[in-house]
């Protein structure tokens, strides 16, 4: 009787951190936190943030929007570097890790970070950066530049920011709604 009980107890532990595992790897596919280690200097939107060489997590703060907001912060999740916009972005092929692309900069400048894919995704986010930078950045790579008009980080404000994009030469446009709407978005 005492060996059944003591069975009955350890499959429930089973079930419960079996439960308690599938909830946490659910959590983080949800806001798709990534762990992200630079070895050199990296721009990031925002006002004007560069992140040293280290390791930080990015992670979505809002994934049920149709405009996402993602969070980039220090490794221990206790300092927010900057909250910004970022657009939906696609890839025919996913990758099993998570990706990254940079903007091209002028030589002895940070990198500026471009866009972001999570592992097993063919959708991930483009990230939209503010007039000054987004000009900076399609000058020197001869792009348009998804861009954010507002000056505010406070993610409420973000969520109806008015977003284009700026051209090489410094003036706005719109962007194309085909290349920039989320899976089942009205366009």
């Amino acid at each position: 009787m005492m060996k059944r009980a003591h069975a009955l107890i350890c499959a429930s532990c089973l079930v419960f951190l079996g439960l308690y595992f599938a909830a946490t790897a659910r959590a983080d596919a949800f806001d798709k936190k990534t762990i992200m280690t630079i070895n050199a200097p990296v721009k990031i939107p925002g006002a004007n943030v560069v992140l040293p060489a280290g390791t930080y997590v990015i992670k979505l703060l809002d994934s049920q929007s149709d405009r996402n907001i993602v969070q980039i912060m220090n490794d221990r999740e206790n300092k927010v570097y900057a909250t910004v916009l970022a657009i939906p972005n696609y890839r025919l092929q996913p990758s099993d890790k998570s990706e990254f692309t940079f903007w091209e900069t002028p030589a002895g400048q940070p990198v500026a970070l471009r866009s972001w894919f999570y592992p097993g995704d063919t959708y991930g986010v483009e990230f939209v950066y503010p007039k000054k930078a987004a000009t900076e950045i399609a000058r020197t790579t001869n792009q348009n530049v998804p861009t954010v008009y507002s000056e505010s980080q406070k993610p409420g404000d973000l969520k109806t920011a008015r977003i284009g994009a700026t051209t090489p030469q410094g003036t706005e446009t719109e962007l194309s709604k085909e290349v920039y709407s989320a899976p089942g978005s009205q366009k």
